[in-house]
């Protein structure tokens, strides 16, 4: 792997408030003195951004909590790295559907005011392609949500990114939502819906395309907000999806830590999260209605795109005659993406027919 910037000005919590960082560093253990130069970096942009985020609440704060939710979002299920973003951005291309931008993840506070000055500025400060994959970071692309939920909220999973210890106390939280208080949840509740009305508010009510990996193991939350939502389930060979994900690790840790962490650790707990996550989903997708579920699978996704899109579309009584000429000419822009080439290692092999047999059942891939 080619060596990656640590001190990249690209990072989660790019805008978030002051309020937030205060408590998420109060949530997990006390910074050492020689991570003081990073996290004061990290700061000093929810500092100057202050100003902008109390005017937007006073200016937007009543348009958006009143604005309405369309009451069936699709909702994109699957792994981190078992093609979720593929399928997002395919998926995006229907006029149909509204989605949560990287713009607006990582400006919700003050995204409605300020659209201008922010494209200005992250135009100078993100790269032009995701570090760890090389996919376009265009501003307006769909966006995972978690990432505008990170900014918006202390009760978000990926703080682990700056706390890699913490991984498994906050997955247990914050994804599957095991040890959260009631008040906890409720400012996680109130934080998602902003984030959802904010991107509807801005798109005219469209219905919601979402995609965050963690919904596998909310699946009775996300059913219980949105009864009538339809899901469109993305598998992977579980092996490569493990490579990858443990690939992302490489890159995103070093941007971000704030403490000191071991390899060793961060890959046992990632493997447990990976495995505990793709259970409890094996688990609770039965609860949602089988007309309003489907699944692809990433390499027929891949191999044969659009007979695969027509197919779920199908199965879940879409229309797909605006988006399909979309979806030709998307697939048009990205001919000639090329996947990244990880190695596979004997102990990579070793979990695969261990660990990660049941997904190689579930899913009907060969174990290897």
């Amino acid at each position: 792997m080619s060596e990656v910037n640590t001190n990249t000005p690209a990072h989660l919590y790019l805008f978030t408030t002051p309020a937030n960082w205060r408590n998420v560093l109060g949530q997990n253990e006390r910074v050492s003195p020689k991570y003081w130069l990073k996290l004061l970096r990290f700061i000093a942009t929810s500092l100057v951004a202050e100003p902008a985020r109390l005017y937007e609440n006073a200016r937007f704060e009543k348009q958006i909590e009143d604005a309405p939710l369309h009451e069936q979002p699709l909702f994109i299920m699957g792994a981190w790295r078992s093609g979720t973003t593929h399928l997002h951005n395919l998926l995006s291309q229907d006029p149909a559907y509204s989605y949560v931008t990287t713009l607006q993840c990582l400006a919700p506070h003050f995204i409605l005011s300020q659209q201008t000055i922010l494209r200005r500025t992250l135009a100078g400060l993100l790269p032009e392609k995701r570090l760890f994959d090389n996919v376009e970071l265009g501003l307006d692309a769909p966006q995972e949500e978690e990432v505008g939920l990170a900014t918006l909220s202390p009760h978000s999973y990926y703080q682990y990114w700056f706390f890699p210890q913490r991984i498994l106390p906050l997955f247990e939280k914050y994804i599957q939502m095991r040890t959260m208080s009631a008040q906890e949840w409720a400012e996680w509740r109130a934080s998602y819906l902003r984030l959802l009305k904010t991107a509807s508010f801005m798109s005219g009510g469209k219905p919601l395309l979402l995609k965050s990996p963690g919904n596998l193991a909310r699946t009775r939350t996300l059913l219980e907000m949105f009864p009538q939502a339809k899901f469109v389930e993305i598998q992977r060979d579980p092996l490569r999806v493990w490579i990858s994900l443990m690939h992302i690790q490489k890159v995103l840790v070093p941007i971000h830590h704030l403490q000191d962490f071991s390899w060793e650790k961060i890959r046992a707990d990632k493997l447990y999260v990976y495995t505990t996550l793709m259970r409890q989903w094996q688990e609770e997708k039965a609860l949602i209605p089988p007309e309003n579920l489907v699944t692809i699978r990433y390499e027929d996704l891949v191999a044969n795109p659009l007979p695969e899109l027509e197919r779920a579309y199908a199965q879940l009584s879409l229309p797909t005659a605006e988006a399909f000429p979309r979806w030709s000419a998307y697939l048009e822009t990205i001919k000639t993406y090329q996947v990244n080439n990880l190695n596979i290692s004997p102990q990579d092999l070793a979990l695969a027919r261990n660990e990660f047999r049941f997904m190689y059942e579930a899913g009907g891939y060969p174990i290897p």
